[in-house]
């Protein structure tokens, strides 16, 4: 205990230090903003104090990053602003707020592609990368990194080619893929090593303490991590340290040393609270609260916990409110109140059932959010429609009146008063009929919406919450039982991969019904990662991908032409992994006059062609192209290949 205490002080003396060198750059950039009268100089100022900032207080550096902003859009030149939508998007990176960081990154992209700024592109596609990342958005993150690293491979820039490879490997690390990421990591790491580049190198670490944790090599695993908090703390990298310290944490909580879990998870904390990374601090609070219960600090472990609920429920954070809930109730049954143990049981059951997926939640509330703006419209329209009826009401008893006063004055008038009045109920008979019409129109409107939205309901509540009901009685089955039969292990392991698979094709669906149009660059993200798995499952096969630059990535689908499009070449790809025994396979996007190609080929075994129309999946790509108007065709020769095109 006395010498975890000693590395807190040591650590908290180096932050101190630390602090103070990025505290004299602040107080100099302040004076300087204090005299300076130049807008431009402002926002570059300002731009300054939001970087230094991030290391020190990161509530500080928004307001000083909203500010860069506004100077910026004061000068109207745009390598300013787009600095300051890029600067912001750090900010709010390191805040957690990983959404609202894409959302700044892509903004600052679109001034710097006005500008044809190469550098600054690829910078923000590494920093979108590093988004997506964060939001578990594995083929995007993967997608975004490899654009960036083909820029700096290109400037021959071997230090950030190597850095972002490092990141592409933490994130097949994520996607399971664990033989991938150590094919790009160790490499890395050499690279650090030689360069002498402690920082780059604590972050290396900190994945290859992950890979060997997921391959239950413990020992190898808590090396890194620790290899990791050294230059962590040697470069000041705090952000790496505390990961590396949260991950020591979760392995002796995994070994029940809960106590030395708890002082490296407390360790995590103090840095995270110091340097204000909101994003991860409540997940640290939330292990130290478990850990606190499991060494009977009963007390400490439910005001943590309910200090820290409000922020996974407002990030709707499921996975995290599953253990918070499950560990409250364990410490309600402790202290026998049943009324809170059934509270917080319910509460578990709602979070487990919603942890589907939370795209699929996202999709679910765009239709809802969809829905209740055209309800709204719908009871506008009705409202328009009374006025429009309290107004014939009100012509026609005007009407009356004027013909009683002008009967009574003039009966010679009466001729030409009825003529008058006939035409004003022909045009009240008009207006009435488009009312009806109108009241019809909302009706069928409403029962369209319904139907819409009880379809995608009953997608994501019952088929979606089966399925993960599945992969949870499976996964409870090989944990809860200690099944020891390998034959059994292996088929249930079948059966999960199967299931979550099937999982992933109805989030296409879903993603698909949802969308009003498909870019071509969310086609080309999710061609590549198809093409990933596919080549992660089919040794010995070489996969291809090329898009031809000239397109421009701006290229809309209908949601319907584009999920057909997806699916046709997916169809090429399987039947060339089923039947050709290829060993290469690629996939071109190109622009033919005003038209743009898919073209999947392999140099498998081929066929000929008067077989061509018999297998049921040829079928489904032909009818699949002919739903959408597309020219498809196949060409194939024994023993030289096949190739599918698909002309839309």
């Amino acid at each position: 205990m006395q010498k975890s205490a000693l590395s807190i002080l040591m650590l908290l003396v180096g932050f101190i230090g630390f602090s103070q060198n990025f505290q004299q750059l602040i107080d100099d950039s302040k004076t300087n903003l204090s005299k300076e009268n130049s807008t431009a100089a402002k926002a570059k100022l300002t731009a300054d104090l939001a970087w230094y900032y991030c290391y020190v207080n990161v509530d500080s550096a928004l307001v000083y990053g909203k500010k860069s902003l506004e100077f910026s859009k004061q000068t109207k030149n745009d390598t300013l602003v787009g600095q300051s939508l890029n600067d912001l998007s750090t900010v709010h990176f390191v805040r957690g707020n990983y959404p609202t960081a894409i959302d700044f990154a892509r903004k600052s992209l679109v001034y710097r592609k006005k500008l044809k700024d190469t550098a600054g592109i690829a910078s923000l596609y590494n920093k979108m990368g590093n988004n997506f990342n964060k939001t578990n958005v594995l083929d995007s993150t993967i997608y975004y990194y490899l654009k960036a690293r083909d820029y700096y491979y290109k400037v021959n820039d071997s230090f950030s080619s190597v850095k972002i490879e490092s990141n592409i490997a933490a994130t097949y690390y994520l996607s399971g893929n664990h033989k991938k990421a150590l094919e790009y990591l160790n490499p890395s790491i050499l690279y650090f090593q030689n360069k002498g580049l402690k920082r780059e190198l604590s972050n290396s670490y900190i994945t290859k303490g992950n890979i060997f944790l997921s391959k239950n090599d413990t020992l190898v695993a808590i090396d890194a991590y620790k290899q990791a908090a050294k230059h962590a703390e040697e470069s000041k990298n705090y952000v790496g340290l505390a990961s590396a310290l949260n991950n020591l944490s979760t392995i002796y909580n995994g070994l029940n040393n809960i106590e030395e879990s708890t002082n490296y998870i407390k360790r995590a904390i103090e840095i995270r609270e110091s340097i204000g990374a909101l994003g991860d601090l409540e997940s640290a609070k939330l292990t130290l609260a478990i850990n606190n219960f499991n060494l009977g600090n009963i007390k400490e472990s439910k005001d943590g916990l309910l200090k820290i609920k409000s922020h996974f429920i407002k990030t709707e954070a499921n996975e995290k409110l599953q253990n918070l809930y499950e560990t409250l109730m364990l410490i309600y049954a402790i202290e026998n109140n049943r009324d809170s143990l059934n509270f917080y049981s319910k509460q578990y059951k709602l979070a487990l059932n919603s942890n589907l997926s939370e795209s699929n939640l996202k999709y679910s509330q765009e239709i809802e959010a969809k829905y209740e703006t055209e309800k709204k419209e719908n009871e506008i329209l009705a409202q328009k429609a009374t006025i429009a009826e309290n107004k014939l009401n009100i012509n026609r008893k005007n009407t009356q009146l004027i013909g009683l006063v002008v009967l009574a004055a003039v009966l010679s008038l009466l001729g030409y008063l009825l003529f008058k009045q006939q035409k004003l109920k022909n045009e009240q008979l008009q207006k009435e009929s488009q009312l009806k019409e109108a009241l019809v129109k909302i009706e069928t409107q409403n029962k369209l919406q319904e139907q819409r939205l009880r379809i995608s309901r009953d997608l994501h509540d019952n088929i979606g919450a089966q399925l993960t009901f599945i992969i949870s009685s499976i996964e409870n089955l090989q944990y809860g039982f200690k099944i020891t039969n390998e034959k059994l292990t292996d088929k249930l392991l079948g059966i999960s991969n199967f299931t979550k698979e099937t999982i992933s094709e109805l989030r296409d669906t879903i993603w698909a019904m949802n969308k009003n149009a498909i870019t071509l660059e969310d086609l080309q993200a999710r061609i590549s990662n198809f093409i990933d798995k596919a080549q992660v499952s089919s040794s010995g096969i070489k996969f291809e991908f090329n898009v031809d630059p000239n397109i421009e990535k701006e290229v809309e689908f209908t949601s319907v032409r584009g999920m057909n499009i997806y699916r046709v070449i997916q169809e090429a790809v399987n039947n060339a992994l089923k039947y050709a025994e290829p060993s290469l396979i690629t996939v071109d996007i190109k622009k033919t006059d005003e038209k743009i190609q898919f073209k999947v080929t392999d140099n498998g075994t081929g066929f000929k062609n008067e077989h061509i129309e018999t297998g049921n999946g040829l079928q489904n790509m032909k009818k699949r192209a002919d739903e959408i108007g597309a020219h498809f065709e196949i060409e194939s020769k024994s023993g030289k290949g096949t190739a599918v095109t698909l002309l839309c």
